[in-house]
């Protein structure tokens, strides 16, 4: 395997706000070449991509995805206004492969995805994503697109509520949770992102009487981080999303070609893996990650949001996911 150069940090350099998770794995798996077309699906603050592409020269490709518009700033604050070989896209890698076909690009030799958000959407309360300061009801990454979490809330019944708090947060008490916000939503009284984590103060356990007790070690579950998680993946769609690429994926990678995808969430974890198993089981890929890469120790203490970082990977064999594949059942994939 090859080896990159000393000095190659984790962490970035232009805000030293936001750290790549994963990054020297994520390395070590795409083998960033000269002449490689590759694809970071979620640019971000451009973390990756900055690792990624001097490497990739010369003669090398990396388009740069992401849905939110103010990613481009970030990534040019970092790589340049019109760094040499790579190409920002603002748009929702669900629509990765028709993008791509568009720019006469009809396979690469790496995909990689960060399902995570950035700190700097972290961060900026008027994105609604933070439950410490006061911020909107959004939570979109394109505030021009779709609904607002304030809509969202507005239309969904409390069952539908309870449903996205479960399924995308692992929220215990969801039935409960989901009635508390959707009454008090309807009474006017959440207005913005800190009206609601009062709201969730209500379900936090009662700190022990005896804090060096058993009961007292042991950490209670973030609500709030789980709640947030939730409406978060809802607004955006991020489970959608997340199945459209992992269907397109297998067409656009060349053999031998590389998708390396790091999710924070267990119900994302579980889709990745299946399809990777599957596609494995079909010929489609002939190796993937059977368990997960996790973060080192060192990096949970560099970085404290990377601790629910999981990576997982496949790469592809020489059977086209276009030719005839018998599935289970004796659904063809053509």
């Amino acid at each position: 395997m090859r080896k990159f150069r000393k000095g190659l940090s984790v962490r970035t350099t232009s805000q030293g706000d936001h750290w790549p998770v994963l990054l020297k794995e994520i390395l070590g798996l795409i083998q960033p070449y000269p002449g490689k077309i590759l694809v970071d699906c979620t640019v971000g603050t451009g973390g990756h991509s900055a690792a990624i592409l001097p490497l990739i020269q010369p003669g090398g490709t990396l388009f740069g995805f992401d849905l939110d518009a103010s990613a481009e700033a970030r990534v040019q604050s970092k790589l340049g206004q019109e760094p040499l070989g790579f190409r920002f896209i603002h748009g929702n890698f669900a629509g990765l492969q028709t993008r791509l076909q568009g720019l006469d690009i009809q396979e690469v030799d790496a995909v990689i995805a960060d399902l995570g958000v950035s700190s700097p959407q972290i961060d900026d309360p008027e994105r609604g994503f933070s439950y410490v300061r006061p911020g909107p009801l959004d939570m979109r990454m394109d505030p021009s697109r779709g609904l607002s979490l304030a809509a969202q809330l507005e239309k969904l019944p409390v069952e539908e509520i309870a449903e996205t708090l479960r399924e995308f947060g692992d929220v215990q008490k969801a039935d409960e949770v989901a009635l508390a916000i959707k009454t008090e939503f309807t009474a006017g009284q959440i207005q913005n992102t800190v009206d609601l984590s009062k709201v969730l103060a209500r379900f936090l356990p009662k700190p022990p009487k005896n804090p060096n007790s058993a009961q007292g070690k042991v950490r209670p579950a973030n609500l709030f981080a789980q709640v947030f998680q939730a409406f978060r993946i809802l607004v955006n769609r991020e489970m959608e999303n997340l199945k459209a690429l992992l269907r397109v994926v297998p067409f656009l990678l060349k053999p031998g070609g590389i998708v390396a995808i790091i999710s924070f969430h267990s119900g994302e974890d579980r889709l990745v893996k299946s399809n990777f198993s599957r596609l494995f089981q079909l010929g489609v890929f002939q190796e993937f990650s059977r368990d997960p890469v996790r973060t080192s120790f060192q990096e949970k203490i560099d970085n404290p949001r990377s601790r629910s970082a999981k990576l997982r990977w496949a790469r592809k064999g020489d059977i086209l996911p276009g030719e005839a594949i018998t599935y289970p059942g004796g659904k063809s994939s053509t």
